[in-house]
């Protein structure tokens, strides 16, 4: 699925390509794709809005438009995004349409579990999941003093709480396990294990990963980091050269190296 950095690419390149542009017409070749409201007002409501802004909160895309209006699109598992010639042949996982000045911005979605809103501002302040999201991970809120106020009190792995979007947004399951290797955490390690300075170096790599990853990505790249890349291609810690362990921890599975993360 994909997470803040992959989003956050999208989001780039939506702002480079789309922004100040007007949809002229919309087209919905899987209407399933639209969850509120219903398709036909869908359209209606987005002929002839101008796109104003984009931006990313956790794994969701906000694209603003002129009348307060707010299309809100997750990609899941395999949503994308991509900007073509309008006499391009249409992908047979093509789901909506959208005809902006001359191009297309064509959302696909191979599995069909990515979905889109179209919210008022109030249906935006009421919307269950954002409403309920914790803070960016690479926003200015997200200071050491707050990290620490996330983690006082909490129980359970440091996987786990990686993975709480109620606590810190956009972190999936991947890049956790990129973030505990940099930290040399163990994924079952108990929160309140931490001492101060693995917090405080924790703290730091959650945002030192995240970074890298969006610096390196171009679009739907591989995911980036030593470890992920790792992992995909033999198997074995880039640190110490020892196999990969694999667990389910957080219902998740997860890899990690037994020897370099305690």
């Amino acid at each position: 699925m994909p997470e803040l950095p992959d989003v956050e690419t999208v989001a780039a390149m939506l702002r480079r390509r789309v922004r100040g542009k007007r949809i002229r017409r919309v087209r919905l070749l899987t209407p399933s794709t639209v969850r509120s409201p219903d398709p036909a007002t869908f359209t209606r409501l987005l002929r002839g809005r101008r796109v104003q802004q984009i931006v990313r909160r956790g794994k969701y895309l906000l694209i603003g438009l002129d009348g307060g209006l707010t299309l809100v699109a997750h990609l899941r598992m395999t949503g994308d995004f991509e900007i073509t010639d309008p006499k391009m042949p249409i992908h047979p996982h093509t789901r909506v349409i959208f005809e902006i000045d001359g191009r297309h911005l064509r959302f696909t979605d191979q599995r069909r579990f990515g979905h889109m809103d179209l919210l008022t501002p109030q249906g935006l302040s009421q919307f269950p999941g954002l409403s309920r999201m914790g803070i960016e991970p690479l926003g200015p809120q997200f200071t050491l003093a707050k990290f620490r106020e996330i983690v006082r009190a909490r129980r359970g792995t440091v996987k786990a709480l990686l993975l709480r979007q109620d606590l810190i947004a956009g972190i999936g399951n991947i890049y956790a396990d990129e973030i505990l290797w940099r930290a040399r955490l163990h994924p079952a390690r108990r929160i309140e294990s931490l001492r101060p300075d693995r917090l405080k170096h924790l703290y730091s790599t959650i945002r030192s990963v995240l970074r890298t990853a969006v610096a390196g990505l171009s679009r739907y790249g591989r995911p980036v980091g030593r470890f992920l890349a790792a992992r995909e291609q033999n198997g074995h810690c880039p640190r110490c050269g020892r196999s990969l362990a694999v667990d389910r921890i957080a219902g998740r599975t997860t890899y990690f190296c037994r020897t370099c993360q305690r």
